[in-house]
């Protein structure tokens, strides 16, 4: 069973199941959380529920071609970009977790592939993974989602495997794409392309190349498996309906510490589950467990005592391998499993991490899938040209109280000022708030933004511990209140003078580098009075392309545009509370820009969701020039003197001049700030701030 968000090209990921769906006779199950009557509001119910069929009917034409025939869809609303799961959870309800819960139930998987629940990625893909984890965990309990099992007579069910698509992890699983498909007659790579090609509607069609000259391996990272595994896993269903050595497919062995970490000599217990594949105790297995460097292992009723020693690696994960060996039918048979732990330092200083990254941390506890933390930094956005706080907690384990003082790795145009030094009570903890002053040296050549390393360690009695994260450097301005409103007319005279920035082609979010300044880059300038936001941009760009109908204006993304994102709060911890304005430059129809609001809670044409909003543009001779303003009155909430807002510029280019009408012809994305895909739009913490001047 493959758990997904929506109708999406993500969904091809399971063209390497056609190995086992089509060759081997193995059947396999889609639930997609959207879809059907319940499409997204971005262009207007009516369009919404429309576009909401057509993505359904993608869907089950690319999942025809890896072999799944009847997936499920819930038909839950298919709403704005956004990066957080927890609005994902807002707008979906609490029961959507018993409905992917049902689904188990009802399917019966033994193997569940989902896609990555941590931030990253799109909120509604998180929400998705979060929800099959659950089901993962939670399934075969049958006081969970109880109404099923009472109301429609479900039994409780525990699926064996559970994996993440397209992550990278010393359990991860490597599927060849270039080998060939019996019964499809094509390579797993050309299935995956061709089930690409069918969401048009996202423009996927025309990235579908037959054949593929460079067919990437597809990879699944194994995050908790209750049946026995090998040591390089090469298909994933072994254990679960495929034998690993001389272990019958369907055993159940699996290890379950009591808790993911522990302190130097604290032992932790790590019980076995061993059953046959009906559920039953296997009464006479010898269960041994392989040596775990730095820690000592004790076998004890139901399992072992592990404890990690004095040698034991600090706060990183170690594996922990057991055997189960019995006699079945006559014959020998044995099998392997094991468990993430982790040693934890007497006193450990750790980042605090923002609500984004606290949540999935808190989901990964609840559901046993705490290894997993490891691959994902904690964020730690800072203002070039200030002094910011960063937060840190030191915590103690130990029985005495603590002194000491923690230590930054700390990047070139970093500096730490004060707050380093701590006192801990016993099995206690504090907060540090470390000012560090950054400067334009964090800057690589070019750039106006920088995502650089940032390391916390801390050492007592010998013993050292560190914590890393991502620093996000952010630029600053402050912007003038004008006495007169500027002329909205695309001519930038009167808006001499207005503070601003560049953004060059290394400023690059999306796709590739630019050919240089005149391919794309731009330079912007703001201002504002007490009813409008002023956008002025002279943008470079040696081949406009004017594709877009003028009854055809949302999806910036698809051609030349401008997008100007507003977090008028400076708070803003999703894209509920943001204005996210954009402007095709021109059309089918000529010069003369048209504006919008794309990716924000309140879609459409300007004139609809931002009444006031003006926008003009003019060809010139490098590019275009462009001007707009922006009602605070359209805004969620209206800042005034003295505030702080979150504010992004962002460039989108593309060179196909003859580009069909409607046609997707993006090919680089650049912005003031300029992080991973989606950070430029839809984590408004990552926005640069800006200073509205008194």
């Amino acid at each position: 069973m493959f758990v997904g968000a929506h109708p999406d090209d993500d969904t091809a990921v399971l063209a390497t199941f056609a190995r086992y769906l089509l060759d081997e006779g193995f059947r396999g199950t889609v639930v997609t959380a959207t879809g059907g009557d319940g499409g997204g509001n971005a262009i207007g119910p009516e369009a919404g529920r429309a576009l909401a069929l057509i993505r359904k009917e993608e869907e089950r034409r690319a999942l025809a071609l890896v072999g799944v025939e009847s997936p499920s869809f819930l038909a839950l609303t298919d709403f704005y970009f956004t990066l957080s799961a927890e609005e994902a959870s807002r707008r979906w309800g609490e029961s959507f977790v018993c409905d992917i819960v049902r689904h188990v139930r009802l399917e019966r998987p033994e193997v569940i592939v989902t896609m990555w629940p941590g931030p990253g990625t799109h909120g509604q893909h998180q929400m998705a993974a979060r929800a099959a984890t659950i089901a993962y965990a939670k399934a075969g309990d049958a006081g969970f989602c109880s109404e099923h099992i009472q109301d429609e007579h479900l039994a409780p069910f525990e699926p064996l495997k559970l994996y993440y698509a397209n992550r990278d992890a010393p359990t991860t699983v490597a599927i060849p794409s270039s080998d060939f498909s019996r019964a499809s007659n094509r390579s797993f790579a050309e299935i995956a392309a061709l089930a690409t090609s069918q969401y048009r509607s996202q423009g996927f069609d025309r990235f579908a190349r037959i054949p593929v000259e460079e067919p990437r391996p597809q990879r699944f990272m194994l995050v908790r498996s209750r049946v026995p595994v090998g040591e390089s896993e090469r298909h994933l269903l072994e254990g679960a309906l495929v034998a690993v050595g001389s272990s019958p497919a369907g055993v159940r062995f699996a290890l379950e510490p009591e808790a993911f970490s522990t302190g130097i000599g604290q032992p932790l217990f790590v019980a076995v589950r061993l059953e046959d594949a009906r559920g039953e105790p296997i009464d006479n297995a010898v269960v041994t467990f392989q040596p775990l460097a730095g820690w000592s292992v004790e076998p004890a009723e139901g399992g072992a005592l592990v404890t990690p020693t004095d040698s034991a690696a600090l706060d990183v994960n170690a594996r922990l391998f057991a055997t189960y060996r019995t006699e079945h039918d006559g014959r020998k048979i044995e099998g392997s499993n094991f468990t993430w732990l982790r040693a934890r330092a007497p006193i450990r200083a750790e980042f605090v991490p923002l609500y984004d990254i606290a949540s999935y941390r808190d989901f990964a506890r609840e559901t046993r899938t705490e290894w997993v933390i490891e691959t994902l930094p904690t964020r730690v956005p800072l203002a070039i040209g200030r002094v910011n706080d960063v937060r840190v907690t030191v915590s103690n384990t130990s029985g005495q109280s603590q002194k000491g003082t923690v230590t930054l790795d700390l990047p070139e145009g970093v500096v730490l000022r004060s707050g380093a030094e701590f006192v801990v009570p016993a099995s206690g903890e504090v907060e540090l708030r470390l000012e560090l002053a950054v400067d334009e040296r964090v800057l690589p050549e070019g750039r106006h933004s920088a995502k650089v390393p940032l390391r916390v360690t801390t050492e007592v009695e010998g013993r050292s511990s560190s914590d890393s994260a991502d620093v996000y450097a952010l630029p600053v301005l402050e912007i003038p209140q004008i006495p007169s409103p500027p002329r909205i007319d695309g001519d930038l005279e009167d808006m001499k003078g207005w503070p601003g920035s560049d953004i060059s082609p290394q400023d690059l979010w999306w796709r590739r580098e630019p050919d240089g300044a005149t391919d794309s880059s731009a330079s912007f300038h703001l201002a504002y009075d007490g009813d409008y936001l002023y956008v002025g941009a002279r943008v470079l760009d040696d081949v406009v392309v004017c594709n877009i109908a003028p009854d055809d204006i949302k999806a910036q993304l698809r051609s030349d545009a401008i997008g100007i994102t507003i977090d008028p709060s400076g708070t803003s911890q999703d894209t509920a509370t943001v204005l996210q304005a954009a402007a095709f430059p021109c059309t089918t129809e000529g010069f003369g820009a048209r504006g919008f609001r794309d990716a924000d809670a309140n879609q459409g044409p300007m004139e609809q969701t931002a009444p006031g909003m003006e926008v003009a543009s003019r060809r010139s001779d490098d590019g275009y020039t462009f001007e707009a303003r922006i009602p605070w009155s359209a805004m969620p909430h209206q800042p005034g003197p003295g505030d702080e807002i979150g504010l992004n510029v962002v460039i989108y280019d593309g060179d196909d001049a003859d580009a069909r009408v409607g046609a997707n012809v993006s090919e680089s994305g650049l912005a003031w700030a300029a992080f991973e895909w989606g950070g430029k739009q839809a984590l408004p913490y990552l926005w640069p701030r800006v200073v509205l001047g008194r």
